[in-house]
């Protein structure tokens, strides 16, 4: 074979091998482009059949797979016979994607397989009469009147041989070591690429079943919420409850006193996601559902700090394990206007003024939901004027982050982190400067600056905005 010619000149530019005279390189580049591109085990044979063909040549072949098996059982994974030309006249009796299928593939025991098997070591057999084997017999058919040697190439997984290729060959004595040196590197090669190809279909799988227990959980949630936003004669209230990639914690309700003149909110936070964050907030939801029971419905709006109080001893004696929530929980008496809230570790929420300042309520504050027993509530209040709005919202709005360009990531930036550019309260409060105050208006605005800002349709968190505006008296 001739080797690649090197000018020995030296330039500024160097000199360019010519690759192109050793058909080998040419083989192999378009044997890993093949492999590269397989998404399925079934196919890996396939994409490297050829490449192995030349470098191992092979009358039939078995592969074997003792994976989970009981000692000396094994299962023939694949079967090719009649292989003189891989690429025309391979001949497969298996199935095409046998692990998929594993469960009905019949195991065997014994036989020269079960002997190659319990040495766990690259092994050559010759001057064999197959015929005489009884799996060997039955699953070669014709051919086992043909081949007279066998080489035995382990595919090892975490140290163990739980996977074998078995070539068979015509010639009584084949001893050809320096083919049966390539095998053994490529067929551990496709054994490895067949492997990975299998854990990325499981992994695939089970990611499909993850987003359907997701998607199912997220249907829950959202069945958990109002399904309408209540009727207050005076005022305007309107929602806003965007999910996240994953199924989150956030959670809003009403409650309206016997009498309608009242009408209490909260806004609530569950910390992380997933179904953890997805429990606490049904079980929040089930704690204030029956607080009415406990105290009377008629007195279940005289005390806002006594709502987070029992919700606190609640998901204090569940033992959330380190879960906890933010809340906001408020009363608004329609009659007056007055506001009476308590605010457990939740963002502040904002009171827009009909002159269109902006304020944020901050008192009446304490840790968040869940974390410690005996923590003392209080409330504050103030008087919603005509013309004046409430916003609520979780931190999924203020902690959303931008969405940076392909080529600003780095290694070390591929996930949103704490130090990436938050929309922030700021962004927030500048969105709601040219609104209305209309709980519509306010709520698109805050949806337009967080598109802007961001750049996404998707969330790393659910984003919640409850609105109220005490109506201005018509002229």
């Amino acid at each position: 074979m001739t080797s690649p010619s090197i000018d020995n000149a030296l330039t500024a530019e160097g000199t360019l091998v010519d690759l192109s005279l050793d058909p080998r390189i040419a083989a192999l580049e378009s044997m890993l482009r093949d492999v590269s591109a397989v998404k399925d085990p079934a196919r890996v044979l396939q994409a490297f059949g050829p490449w192995v063909g030349q470098r191992f040549p092979r009358d039939a072949f078995i592969s074997v797979s003792i994976r989970d098996l009981p000692v000396g059982r094994y299962k023939l994974t694949r079967v090719i016979t009649n292989t003189r030309d891989p690429l025309q006249t391979m001949r497969e009796t298996t199935p095409r994607d046998p692990w998929s299928e594993w469960l009905s593939l019949p195991s065997y025991e014994g036989g020269i397989i079960g002997r190659i098997i319990s040495q766990e070591s690259p092994q050559i057999i010759t001057n064999v009469d197959f015929s005489r084997d009884p799996v060997l017999a039955e699953v070669l058919g014709d051919d086992a009147t043909l081949v007279r040697a066998v080489s035995a190439i382990p595919s090892y997984d975490d140290g163990q041989a739980l996977n074998w290729a078995l070539s068979f060959h015509k010639r009584v004595v084949w001893n050809d070591l320096d083919s049966f040196v390539a095998g053994l590197l490529d067929l551990n090669m496709m054994g490895t690429a067949t492997r990975n190809l299998v854990f990325r279909k499981q992994a695939e799988s089970l990611n499909t079943q993850l987003v359907a227990q997701f998607e199912q959980i997220a249907k829950i949630q959202r069945q958990l919420l109002p399904e309408r936003s209540p009727k207050m004669e005076g005022y305007e209230l309107s929602t806003s409850y965007l999910t996240s990639n994953i199924a989150g914690g956030d959670y809003y309700d009403y409650y309206r006193s016997p009498d309608g003149r009242k009408v209490g909110i909260v806004i609530a936070d569950v910390s992380g996601h997933g179904p953890g964050a997805a429990t606490v907030m049904a079980m929040i939801r089930s704690i204030l559902h029956c607080y009415p029971d406990v105290v009377g419905p008629e007195h279940a709006l005289d005390d806002v700090a006594g709502i987070a109080r029992y919700c606190n001893e609640k998901l204090v004696a569940a033992n959330l394990n380190g879960e906890f929530a933010t809340a906001f929980f408020c009363v608004l008496d329609t009659a007056t206007g007055t506001l009476t809230w308590t605010r457990c570790g939740h963002n502040p929420p904002l009171l827009r003024r009909s002159d269109g300042t902006i304020e944020q309520i901050e008192t009446a504050a304490t840790i968040p939901l869940g974390i410690s027993d005996g923590i003392e509530f209080s409330a504050d209040s103030c008087t919603m004027h005509p013309g004046d709005t409430l916003i609520l919202y979780t931190d999924g709005i203020t902690e959303a982050t931008a969405n940076r360009p392909a080529h600003e990531f780095s290694m070390h930036a591929a996930q949103r982190d704490s130090k990436a550019e938050q929309f922030g309260v700021r962004r927030l409060v500048d969105s709601l400067e040219h609104c209305s105050g209309k709980p519509e208006c306010a709520i698109d605005h805050v949806h337009r600056a967080l598109f802007k800002f961001t750049n996404r349709l998707d969330r790393d968190d659910d984003q919640t905005l409850v609105v109220v505006q005490r109506e201005e008296a018509s002229s």
